[in-house]
């Protein structure tokens, strides 16, 4: 391909040129007049020369495989993006838990990970919070969470810590 374009552009350099030097050596008036029209006609067909030598299949499979690349590109983006939506998610539901968790006098660590609803929309799917807290602070952080957060029991974990 580059060898085509490479070829194409000398090609039309050489007539460019070729037409410069006859234009310069022909004489003013009609005929220099017919000359451009000539060389415009000569350059312009030099210029359009590699559509018309152009294999319509090769064009054709080359832009299939730029529109497989394109679309495979689309879907890495697509996959990157749902990704660092869901950490960006996780980070904040993780701080919300923990600033609930200060509020109820509990020290703790969380990790959220991210799951999808019946929407399609990336939520809160399992909590894990390592800390010391009381049954009563542990049943109202675990109550908070499944209240707030959409998080049920069975999807909670608490890793008990010392300070």
């Amino acid at each position: 391909m580059t060898g085509m374009l490479k070829d194409w552009l000398v090609g039309l350099t050489c007539a460019a040129m070729a037409l410069a030097l006859i234009e310069g050596l022909v004489p003013s008036g009609t005929v220099k007049k017919v000359c451009r029209l000539a060389g415009g006609l000569a350059l312009l067909l030099a210029a359009v020369s590699p559509l018309v030598k152009l294999d319509k299949g090769a064009v054709g499979d080359a832009l299939k495989d730029y529109r497989s690349s394109l679309d495979a590109y689309e879907e890495t983006l697509a996959e990157q993006y749902d990704q660092r939506y869901k950490t960006i998610i996780a980070e904040r539901t993780a701080a919300y838990i923990v600033d609930k968790a200060a509020e109820m006098g509990v020290s703790c660590q969380v990790e959220v990970t991210i799951g999808y609803d019946g929407n399609k929309l990336p939520c809160p799917r399992e909590v894990t919070a390592r800390g010391a807290w009381t049954p009563g602070q542990r049943e109202a952080f675990s109550r908070m969470l499944e209240e707030d957060l959409g998080v049920p029991p069975e999807r909670q974990r608490f890793e008990e810590s010392t300070p």
